[in-house]
């Protein structure tokens, strides 16, 4: 009898660390897959020098939304997440636009959202260089998400990551 109580907690303990295991192994699989998609927007926002974001993608239409769209749809990058919260840069409040998968702008479970942040070149403090002549600059942050997707459980986590392009000097209209 005391074999097989003792072959009981064997076998649970080995059911632990095999969920544990496949937790980790589908964690770190989706975060790979999230940061190569932001990699991505972040590259394609940069190949066009800005991105319009007033507008929704149409079939058929050419430019960075639709290679955006075209990607995510090619990768199977089916996470969603909330959309952040406006954040505060500089003295400007920023939002972030949000679209599904197939180039909605949505308020709800967003695939990936995007906020362009404006660098001011004419707000000179005191003491401080002002750079007057430059052209309008402006730099995107782009969200995406991933999460603890465990085949019992579902979605037990949700997580965001976060990147900014480089600054685009003219560009597109935000």
């Amino acid at each position: 009898m005391r074999e097989a109580i003792g072959g009981t907690w064997l076998f649970q303990i080995v059911i632990v660390f095999i969920l544990l295991f496949t937790g980790f192994l589908c964690l770190s699989i989706n975060r790979s897959k999230a940061f190569n998609v932001k990699d991505q927007i972040i590259q394609t926002i940069q190949s066009y020098n800005g991105i319009d974001l007033t507008s929704e993608y149409e079939d058929g239409e050419e430019g960075p939304l639709a290679d955006i769209i075209s990607y995510i749809s090619s990768n199977s990058y089916r996470t969603t997440g909330n959309v952040p919260e406006p954040e505060k840069v500089g003295d400007d409040i920023v939002e972030y636009v949000c679209y599904t998968r197939d180039g909605r702008i949505t308020t709800s479970n967003p695939v990936f959202c995007i906020a362009p942040i404006r660098v001011d070149s004419e707000g000179c403090a005191s003491g401080e260089t002002c750079f007057n002549e430059l052209p309008d600059m402006t730099y995107y942050r782009v969200v995406v998400f991933y999460q603890l997707d465990l085949p019992i459980f579902h979605d037990l986590f949700n997580f965001k990551i976060v990147g900014d392009t480089k600054t685009l000097f003219g560009g597109a209209s935000v």
